[in-house]
């Protein structure tokens, strides 16, 4: 987390084109899937959207989460939609307006995830989202919280779960819990990962949380990257398990050196990710090229035996450190997910474009922690990225491409 959430912009990639067969109700997923057909970027809704999330149900719908204002000012509300129709259309689906968040408190960066099982008392099926509650500020009965809430009906209803992490008592204003991502470890139990501002001797560290019960309570809380020196800043942690079984993270590192490098790393199990103190790979290209901010991960079959996993960041660098403006905001770095081989530039399906000199308001919305899905073949790529339209109000745009 690198700046005050009033503003946090959002990225979400949307993928999955399965068609909706005249007499099949909307809901219902297609008896046949449709041939994938690329298709243009277009506005997902003209009202605010900042850091969306995405997954595709097992019926065959798209949901989306994204980060909102109920009213104007701070970001305060979860919003989602869904697609029935791959991410070509969206329609509102329902809200979180949490009371953690209310009175200026805000809330924002969150996570979705589809149990494929059974998990503690949670069926398979249960959607769960996971958001920070109480940002940088001093609001009255402010205390920066990571909530997690779920749903049995595929989005249309929610209810309060539990808290994965929740900060002391005076926590200092500008002290916080943020970006929760959520998954489940080679053992099926819930993991949260998290980037965590309260962990004393550090200015941010990535954690992780365990759930043995589907996320009804919280035990061990363990670090996954936490640098030595006072000025790093590791975070915004994004997971994805590999058809092998083993678990890909990618990440952000602020600071005086790392400037908000990707980083990435990998487990076994999804819990253990080796020595915490390392800083992990930068991912760059063959020529020197770097990812830089809100990195996130989709991994698709093809490209090889282990298939290929995508990664995005905000912007792309190139070797000496300058701005790349032809390839920030158009760019998917791709490698085949067994690691053999390096990584290699992909045109991006949506293009947000960045000034010669990206001020903090661009960084933080103009294609931030953008999400990748693929379609089920792994030919097409779906994206939704968040642009400042001249109003000042960031939006979220989607389209789909076929990948080279």
């Amino acid at each position: 987390m690198k700046a005050p959430a009033v503003a946090l912009a959002a990225v979400v990639a949307l993928a999955g084109c399965t068609a909706t067969e005249a007499g099949t109700r909307p809901h219902e997923p297609a008896s046949r899937p449709a041939a994938f057909v690329p298709f243009p970027e277009h506005l997902v809704d003209g009202r605010q959207a900042m850091y969306p999330r995405l997954v595709r149900l097992r019926d065959g719908r798209i949901v989306l989460g994204v980060a909102t204002a109920a009213g104007a000012g701070l970001t305060d509300t979860a919003r989602f939609y869904e697609s029935a129709d791959g991410g070509r259309t969206f329609r509102t689906l329902s809200e979180i307006r949490d009371p953690a968040a209310a009175g200026g408190r805000g809330a924002c960066c969150g996570s979705l995830l589809e149990l494929p099982r059974a998990v503690g008392a949670q069926p398979a099926g249960t959607l769960l989202w996971a958001g920070t509650a109480g940002m940088k500020n001093d609001a009255p009965e402010r205390l920066p919280e990571l909530r997690v809430w779920r749903s049995g009906d595929g989005g249309r209803t929610w209810s309060y779960l539990s808290s994965c992490a929740t900060a002391d008592a005076g926590t200092p204003w500008d002290r916080g819990l943020w970006e929760p991502e959520l998954n489940l470890d080679a053992q099926g139990r819930l993991v949260c990962y998290y980037s965590d501002e309260t962990q004393p001797g550090h200015d941010q560290v990535v954690m992780e949380a365990l759930s043995l019960d589907g996320g009804a309570t919280w035990g061990s809380r363990t670090p996954v990257v936490a640098l030595g020196g006072r000025g790093d800043r590791p975070g915004m942690p994004v997971v994805r398990r590999l058809p092998d079984g083993s678990y890909f993270m990618a990440y952000e590192i602020c600071g005086p050196s790392a400037k908000c490098g990707v980083h990435y790393r990998r487990s076994a199990d999804g819990w253990s990710w080796g020595d915490p103190a390392a800083p992990g790979t930068a991912a760059r290209t063959g020529d020197g090229r770097g990812l830089f901010h809100a990195p996130t991960v989709a991994w698709v079959p093809g490209g090889g035996p282990g298939g290929t996993i995508l990664l995005v960041g905000g912007i792309v660098r190139d070797a000496d450190g300058r701005l790349s403006r032809d390839a920030s905001g158009a760019t998917v770095f791709a490698a085949a997910a067994d690691g053999q081989g390096g990584w290699r530039a992909e045109p991006a399906p949506v293009r947000v474009s960045f000034p010669a000199e990206p001020e903090q308001s661009d960084v933080v919305c103009a294609n931030y922690s953008s999400a990748l899905l693929p379609t089920n073949d792994g030919k097409g790529l779906l994206e939704v990225a968040t642009k400042r339209d001249k109003d000042g109000v960031c939006r979220a745009y989607a389209a789909a491409s076929l990948r080279p």
